[in-house]
C-alpha cells in the first residue's frame, strides 16, 4: 500500500460541522436578510406562495410593506425575481436557514470507490496532473471524472495535496514547507566557532593548464560569531590539501586557533589526515569537531554565505551558471569559447573579484548585532595563539620503526640514534612540498627529532603533491578508457546475437544410428580407398600372410 494511502486511511474522522457556524460573517448576515423576507412570505400563503409574493410586490411599489421587510429589501438591494424567491422559499423549508447561505448546496461528500487508487496514482514519482489520473482510473473501470480528481486532491490536507513530499521530495518538502528549528548565535564569541564548507563556483574559468571551461572549487571557513571568512582556498576540487591549506592559513594569519569546527561530511574534512585521533589535524590542536547533518544544508551558516557571494561575484561575469541563469545564453557562451570566438575569465580574475567582496562583506552590518558590522565584531576576539614558535602545520601520519628507519609513502628516513625506538611507532609529520625531511613525536605529542631521507626512488616525484596529482590523472583516464570501450561494446553491430543460428548450432546432431537387430551388416572394405600414388592395390592374402610387410606399406595408403 502506498504511504500517502496508509496517511489518507489513518486521517482523523471529522465531526460534521454546521453550515452556520463555518460560514463567515457575510454570507451570514445575508442568509438573515433573506429569511426575513421568506418567513413573510410563508406567514402570508395562505391563498399560496405565488399569491403572497404577488402581494409583497404590490406593497413594494405602494411603499407599504412592513419595515423589517423594507428595511432587509433595501439592504439587498431590490426584491428578487420570482424563481430566486422560489427558491429560497424551497431551500428554507428544506434545510431552514442554512439553506438561505450564499453558494450553499447542502450535499454531502460522496465517498467513491476509486479514492484510494487515485492517491497511489497522483503520488507516484512521475507526478501525473489529474487529467492523467481521471484518464487512467477510466481506464481501470473506474467511474472519475478530471473535475472530481481535482477537487478531492485539494481538499486533502497539505501533505496530501499537490505539494506532498511524494511528489517534490522529502528532502525539498521539508526545506520548504515544515517548520525547523530557529538557532541563534548571540551567544558564540567570535573566534569560538569556526563553520567550514566546500563550494562548486557557479562560473566556468579557463583552466589553468588547459583553457577549457571548467568550475572551481572553493574551500571556505567562516567564524560564525562575527560571520566573516577567516580562510579561503581555489582549487580544481574538495580535497585534504586544500582544506588543509585554508584552515593553516587562517590560523597563521590570524594567529588563534578556534576551540569547535562544524564541518561537513566531504572527503575533504572528514579523513584520516584530519580527523585522526592521535595523528589528525583536530588533534593536534586539541580542536572539538561538529559534523553536520547530511542533506541539512540549512544548519550551516556558511551555505548563507555562499548564496550571496555568487549573487554579488559570480553573476559578474558571462560564464555564470547558477540560480537565475540564461541556458541559452550559457551554452552559447561556452560554444564560442570552443570555436575561439571568446575568452573565458581565468582563476586570478575571479580571486581579484571575490576579494574585493570580502572587503564590502566583512564592512557590511552584521546580521544579528544592531549597530556593528561584521568586521567589528570579529575584532573583539580573545585569541589564542598557536603553541608553534615558527606555525608549520605538517600533516602526520603513524609509521614504525625498523632497523633505525622508516618507511614513509614510498620514502625511506632514518636519524641518529633512531634504533633506539625500534619495534615502536611514532609520529612522522611531513611536509607536502619538501620531502627531505620528517618530524618525529611521540604518541602523546613528544618531540623527538628530525629524520632525513635516506634513499630516495627515482621513479617517484620529488612532490608529493605531484604525486597525488599523477594519481587523480590515472584514475581519470582509467574511468575515461572504460567508458570509452562501454560506447564501443554498445554501438558494435557483431555483437548482436543471432538467437535463430544459435539455436541451430546448439541443437543435437541427427545422426542414423546403426540398428544390428535388424541384420544390417556393412563391410569395412566397402568404403573407397584411395591413394596418393598409382600403384596397384596389394592383395589382402599376400598381406595378411606377410605382417611385416604390411607394416612398411601400411604408410602409403590412405583411407
Amino acid at each position: 500500500m502506498h504511504p500517502a494511502v496508509q496517511k489518507y486511511n489513518n486521517l482523523p474522522v471529522q465531526a460534521e460541522q454546521s453550515p452556520w457556524n463555518s460560514a463567515n460573517e457575510k454570507a451570514r448576515k445575508t442568509a438573515s436578510l433573506r429569511a426575513v423576507i421568506i418567513r413573510y412570505l410563508v406567514s402570508k400563503e395562505d391563498g399560496g406562495i405565488a399569491t403572497a409574493f404577488a402581494n409583497l410586490v404590490a406593497q413594494v411599489r405602494q411603499g407599504t410593506a412592513p419595515a423589517a421587510v423594507a428595511n432587509a429589501i433595501s439592504t439587498i438591494g431590490k426584491l428578487p425575481g420570482r424563481a430566486t424567491v422560489y427558491n429560497w422559499y424551497n431551500a428554507y423549508k428544506e434545510q431552514g436557514i442554512n439553506g438561505l447561505l450564499p453558494g450553499y448546496k447542502g450535499k454531502t461528500a460522496i465517498a467513491h470507490k476509486w479514492l484510494p487508487r487515485c492517491l497511489e496514482l497522483y503520488h507516484s514519482p512521475n507526478s501525473p496532473s489529474f487529467a492523467q489520473v481521471a484518464d487512467q482510473l477510466v481506464k481501470e473501470g473506474y467511474d472519475a471524472q478530471h473535475h472530481q480528481v481535482r477537487r478531492f486532491i485539494n481538499s486533502l490536507p497539505h501533505e496530501l495535496g499537490p505539494k506532498s513530499p511524494y511528489r517534490m521530495g522529502a528532502k525539498l518538502y521539508r526545506e520548504k514547507h515544515k517548520d525547523h528549528l530557529l538557532r541563534s548565535t548571540a551567544n558564540i564569541k567570535p573566534g569560538f566557532l569556526y563553520n567550514g564548507d566546500g563550494h562548486t563556483l557557479d562560473v566556468y574559468l579557463a583552466h589553468p593548464k588547459t583553457g577549457k571551461p571548467f568550475r572551481a572549487e572553493l574551500t571556505a571557513f567562516q567564524d560564525v560569531g562575527s560571520r566573516c571568512i577567516v580562510g579561503w582556498e581555489l582549487g580544481f576540487a574538495e580535497n585534504t590539501i586544500d582544506t588543509l591549506t585554508a584552515i593553516s592559513r587562517a590560523m597563521q594569519v590570524h594567529n588563534h586557533v578556534p576551540a569547535m569546527f562544524y564541518l561537513d561530511n566531504g572527503s575533504g574534512y572528514k579523513n584520516k589526515l584530519m580527523n585522526d585521533d592521535t595523528t589528525g589535524f583536530y588533534a593536534q590542536f586539541e580542536i572539538d569537531v561538529i559534523f553536520a547533518i547530511p542533506g541539512n544544508a540549512r544548519a550551516k551558516w556558511i551555505e548563507r554565505f555562499f548564496l550571496y557571494m555568487e549573487d554579488r561575484v559570480g553573476k559578474r561575469f558571462d560564464s555564470y551558471c547558477g540560480r537565475h541563469h540564461d541556458e541559452r545564453h550559457k551554452h552559447l557562451v561556452l560554444k564560442e569559447v570552443k570555436q575561439g570566438k571568446r575568452t573565458l575569465p581565468t582563476m586570478e580574475e575571479w580571486i581579484a573579484e571575490f576579494t574585493a567582496f570580502l572587503d564590502d562583506y566583512h564592512n557590511s552590518p552584521h546580521p544579528e548585532i544592531e549597530g556593528k558590522t561584521r568586521q567589528q565584531v570579529w575584532d573583539e576576539i580573545e585569541r589564542v595563539p598557536p603553541l608553534e614558535s615558527d606555525f608549520v602545520i605538517l600533516p602526520r601520519e603513524k609509521v614504525n620503526i625498523r632497523r633505525g628507519r622508516f618507511v614513509l609513502h614510498k620514502r625511506t628516513y632514518s636519524a641518529d640514534y633512531l634504533h633506539q625506538f625500534n619495534d615502536q611507532e611514532l609520529v612522522a609529520a611531513y611536509d607536502l612540498h619538501d620531502d627531505s625531511y620528517v618530524k618525529l613525536y611521540r604518541l602523546s605529542g613528544e618531540f623527538l627529532m628530525i629524520a632525513n631521507l635516506k634513499t630516495k626512488a627515482m621513479a617517484l616525484p620529488d612532490s608529493r603533491i605531484e604525486q597525488a596529482e599523477q594519481k587523480r590523472r590515472a584514475g581519470r583516464l582509467k574511468r575515461l578508457e572504460a567508458h570509452r570501450q562501454e560506447v564501443l561494446a554498445q554501438e558494435a553491430s557483431d555483437r548482436v546475437i543471432d538467437v535463430d543460428a544459435v539455436e541451430q548450432l546448439a541443437a543435437p546432431a541427427q545422426t542414423q544410428a546403426l540398428d544390428h537387430k535388424q541384420g544390417n551388416t556393412f563391410d569395412v572394405f566397402d568404403f573407397a580407398v584411395t591413394t596418393e600414388t598409382t600403384a596397384k592395390a596389394p592383395n589382402l592374402e599376400d598381406l595378411f600372410s606377410q605382417p611385416e610387410q604390411h607394416n612398411k606399406q601400411e604408410s602409403s595408403y590412405e583411407l
